[in-house]
């Protein structure tokens, strides 16, 4: 007999492997079929780095189709300085892109919070140290509010518990290429492998 508390939507249950929530496409078919579908909207989606700056060009695609339909995206605190011709390149509308450069980390998740809160935002991707499990679950809520894609990068080993919906661990791999490992997906099994090419379609790993 299924217990009541089984039938609340977004509740998960473990023998069922489909998207509990609305996904937007990562426009990257290998990583799609990974995360069953795409990025999760309305969630936050952890992606750690073995170094700074890593994964970034795995968030590229869904940003420029989201600027390039006229909904805003922001970049808060990225490591290195966002390249406008490259990205321009990648058909990201500069026109609607944010950059933000808060002075500390407490600041650059006051931002993200207020990004998110304020609704205009489609999505957002936020870097820094590994945050707490109160800070996660803000930007969680808050993600959750505006429903909007937010993206929490950081550089380290992904250990412990996230309330992030997934989890992502990347590390540059042979031929200038991206190795993505999926940690964790809400609705579906971790464990899935990939390799990326800024550009390229992913094969699987």
């Amino acid at each position: 007999m299924n217990a009541p508390a089984l039938q609340i939507p977004g509740v998960w249950r473990g023998d069922r492997a489909q998207a509990p929530m609305a996904v937007a496409s990562t426009r990257i078919e290998a990583l799609d079929r990974a995360l069953l579908g795409g990025w999760p909207v309305g969630a936050l989606t952890q992606i750690v780095g073995t170094e700074a700056g890593l994964g970034f060009s795995l968030i590229i695609p869904v940003l420029a189709g989201f600027t390039a339909a006229g909904r805003p995206v922001a970049l808060i605190d990225p490591p290195y300085l966002p390249y406008a011709p490259a990205l321009a390149s990648r058909g990201v509308d500069l026109d609607h892109l944010l950059w933000v450069r808060p002075q500390d980390a407490a600041q650059a998740q006051w931002a993200a919070e207020q990004i998110a809160h304020s609704g205009l935002f489609a999505a957002l991707a936020c870097w820094g140290p590994a945050l707490d499990g109160t800070a996660e679950r803000r930007l969680q809520l808050a993600a959750d509010a505006a429903q909007c894609l937010m993206f929490c990068f950081r550089t380290g080993r992904a250990d412990g518990h996230s309330y992030a919906a997934v989890r992502l661990a990347v590390a540059p791999a042979a031929d200038a290429q991206l190795r993505v490992q999926v940690l964790k997906c809400r609705g579906g099994r971790a464990g899935h492998g990939l390799l990326y090419r800024c550009g390229d379609v992913p094969v699987a790993a």
